[in-house]
């Protein structure tokens, strides 16, 4: 029987997250059994940044719950990913996992194509911000082929299961979970559907998350978009070149010009008033000059 994994985002109980991925994973039909991880409910640390993991045949230092999270999904045949809107941004538990991408990225083989449907909730409409983008764009990094996408609105647990359009979403996104995707929608970019523009110029337009460029211009009164070449940031190729390659290859330049660094970044050390939980009165004052 093929597995579900689906990834809950929300650390209330029955959220409207929660009973959508259940929902969505019924959906699919009787031959899938769902599995859940609430993701708060793991360990998962910030990324330090060490690049440890780009060493061949070395992992995350960090110990933690990232592998156990990773293994499941590596077992998983399809994923549901969920969060709720907080302060117009997918929950943060959402982008601790998705920083973590440098080692995350070196189970690409594991990961890649695997059918995904991204679900998001807010509770007030116009006020679900960059969420379902975000969740979106995380879910490509990590090489999933994203099926299905949908911001749910609804404020009180299990209101956004009660409204018949919600409830037919519901199913699409069940069967297209392993069946055929749905195409981008008006407004979406069409490479990777975010639901962002950035304007560096009139008349262009540039999606902050794939790199796809359009041409804006007026006709009959309307805005006429004609999309570029469609862009690769997301592509399997693309993305092992970013995180195997490329930042492989600023960390030997590190290594290289790390006395010269040194000498740069020399004049900003030490003398710092950094604040931390329960530091005495002057344990990190800076040292003092006077005589």
């Amino acid at each position: 029987m093929k597995t579900i994994l689906g990834l809950v985002s929300s650390q209330r109980k029955l959220a409207n997250g929660e009973i959508l991925v259940k929902a969505v994973a019924a959906a699919a039909g009787t031959e899938y059994v769902l599995k859940l991880i609430r993701l708060p409910d793991l360990k998962l640390e910030p990324c330090r940044g060490c690049y440890t993991c780009l060493v061949p045949g070395k992992s995350c230092p960090i110990e933690d719950d990232l592998y156990f999270a990773a293994n499941a999904i590596k077992e998983a045949d399809g994923i549901i990913l969920s969060a709720p809107c907080y302060a117009l941004g997918p929950a943060a538990v959402t982008k601790l996992l998705g920083d973590r991408v440098i080692a995350l990225s070196q189970m690409i083989n594991d990961f890649w194509g695997k059918p995904c449907v991204v679900i998001a909730t807010a509770g007030i409409r116009g006020w679900e911000g960059y969420t379902l983008s975000a969740l979106t764009g995380a879910a490509r990094f990590l090489g999933f082929r994203v099926k299905d996408a949908h911001m749910f609105v609804g404020a009180l647990p299990g209101e956004s299961i009660e409204q018949e359009e919600n409830i037919s979403r519901v199913k699409e996104m069940g069967q297209a979970l392993f069946g055929p995707g749905r195409e981008a929608r008006p407004g979406e970019c069409p490479n990777c559907w975010s639901e962002l523009w950035k304007f560096p110029e009139p008349g262009r337009a540039v999606c902050p998350f794939c790199g796809q460029e359009a041409a804006l211009t007026a006709e009959n009164g309307n805005v006429r978009w004609a999309f570029g070449p469609a862009t690769t940031r997301f592509g399997r190729e693309q993305l092992e070149e970013h995180f195997h390659n490329w930042l492989g290859g600023k960390v030997q330049e590190y290594l290289l010009r790390r006395k010269e660094l040194a000498k740069v970044r020399a004049p900003y050390k030490g003398g710092d008033l950094w604040l931390r939980p329960g530091s005495g009165s002057d344990r990190d004052e800076a040292p003092s000059t006077s005589v």
